[in-house]
């Protein structure tokens, strides 16, 4: 699994063809057929984000690597290799696939027992050992916890990630009929049974001396050595509060020992103004997509990993790019760390680019946007005669890259309502006093603005370049 693991929780519709679970008279049906999830023992419909995620790599596989994945729930108290075989069989009279790669999950809550079954085409590269691996190690930790979607998601992660690894390798097997022959592996799965020992490991002590850079090298030694504590001293008692409710397994720790280190090299550390936040970066962000931005927080006077943070704000692809969660982007804690990425642009996805056409004259302007103005319908006829006290403004323009966008977080026909705190806010604030105010908010302050965004009021704060 290429992927950061706090990713994981980041995530949605199982189904390409619809969502809904059916009789079984009407799963065998053609319509049933087609259906990418079946969950006859619902537990895993409700879960909206993991859905979405779901979605992006079951259509991955198809698209980039022809393998028809496939998941059933079930209570059934048919022995589970049996109900795998015969269900993969009659999913498979109209396959997706057009090469035989075909991998049905079935996971029987009733018997406590889940199950991969892989088609002949597949074996080489889905052998049992391996099945067997990523089901007792990357899948049964979530069931444990009654985690059930994020365990069929993390498998789904999986299966594509050895897809990807199998390609590179040149592993595939010719094209030949989908059939199985009892290829796959079942293990107990555990549900709803906490494992005593899963958030163990020995304390990993956070130094005054330590940069960033530091803290890393400490955290990358706690993967290695499956340190699962949650109370480690090298985070952020946010952080500390994250992986107390975070389901952690030895190949997520694998995976992102193995993230880390190929980006090692090139780290810098950008620190914020006040030098309480950093973030360690490889740059330019549009040509590393791979090599995930980790944030850290100053704490008692010690640098520490703000891994709650970047789960907050930070979402990845199939291919193991990042890119930002642009509704949470700038909320809480994420306004502090938005200075590292001045100078780029981030599209719908909230990937960053660089700005193809940038304004030679922006240097000049501390926050980089344009009013436009409009007044209240009641205030029409003071236009002309007090005009400084009805024009307000919206946001007609901003310069990518800038502050305004970047760490405030404003956008084009943002209707301008209020600014500031407390017994400094201005409501109904004219255009003159707004641009005031933006311009007297100290370096290093918060800036404070509401704005009305298509008919909703919503509050952006940032931190004053």
């Amino acid at each position: 699994m290429k992927k950061l693991w706090v990713a994981a929780s980041l995530c949605a519709v199982f189904m390409l063809n619809g969502c809904e679970s059916k009789s079984t008279a009407a799963q065998e049906s053609g319509a049933g057929q087609n259906r990418i999830i079946i969950d006859d023992a619902y537990v895993l419909l409700d879960n909206d984000k993991l859905m979405k995620m779901y979605r992006e790599y079951n259509e991955g596989l198809l698209r980039d690597y022809d393998i028809d994945f496939r998941v059933i729930t079930t209570s059934s108290d048919e022995d589970i290799d049996l109900f795998a075989n015969k269900a993969f069989a009659r999913l498979q009279e109209k396959s997706r696939s057009k090469s035989g790669k075909a991998l049905l999950l079935v996971v029987n809550t009733m018997q406590d027992k889940v199950r991969l079954e892989t088609s002949t085409a597949l074996e080489p590269i889905y052998t049992d050992a391996f099945v067997s691996y990523v089901e007792r190690k990357g899948m049964v930790p979530y069931l444990r916890e009654y985690k059930i979607a994020d365990g069929v998601y993390m498998m789904t992660e999986l299966v594509h990630d050895r897809a990807s690894e199998a390609t590179q390798g040149k592993e595939w097997m010719p094209p030949m009929e989908s059939k199985s022959i009892g290829g796959g592996a079942r293990s107990k799965a555990h549900i709803g049974i906490s494992d005593k020992d899963a958030k163990k490991g020995t304390q990993v002590p956070a130094d005054s001396a330590d940069d960033p850079k530091a803290v890393l090298q400490k955290y990358i030694q706690a993967l290695k050595a499956h340190n699962k504590n949650p109370n480690l001293d090298i985070y952020t008692d946010a952080t500390k509060d994250f992986f107390a409710k975070w389901t952690v397994t030895d190949i997520n720790q694998d995976h992102e020992v193995q993230n880390i280190s190929k980006c090692l090299k090139q780290h810098e550390v950008l620190y914020s103004m006040d030098n309480t936040h950093a973030v360690l970066a490889v740059t330019p962000y549009d040509k590393h997509r791979t090599c995930s931005p980790y944030f850290f927080r100053k704490e008692e006077e010690k640098w520490k990993l703000d891994i709650a943070t970047m789960a907050q704000v930070l979402r990845f692809n199939a291919q193991m790019q990042w890119h930002f969660d642009m509704p949470k982007r700038l909320e809480k804690e994420g306004m502090y760390y938005a200075y590292a990425f001045d100078g780029y642009g981030f599209d719908k996805n909230g990937y960053p680019f660089i700005p193809k056409n940038r304004d030679p004259e922006r240097g000049k302007y501390r926050w980089g946007y344009t009013c436009g103005y409009w007044y209240h319908p009641k205030d029409k006829n003071r236009v002309k005669t007090e005009p400084e006290k009805v024009i307000r403004c919206f946001i007609k323009n901003y310069a990518y890259g800038m502050p305004a966008n970047v760490r405030l977080g404003l956008d084009v026909q943002d209707y301008v309502q209020a600014v500031g705190e407390g017994n400094k806010r201005i409501d109904n604030v004219t255009k003159k006093q707004f641009m005031k105010y933006m311009n007297s908010v100290p370096s290093g302050g918060i800036a404070t603005v509401e704005v009305k965004r298509k008919g909703k009021r919503i509050v952006r704060k940032g931190i004053a370049p």
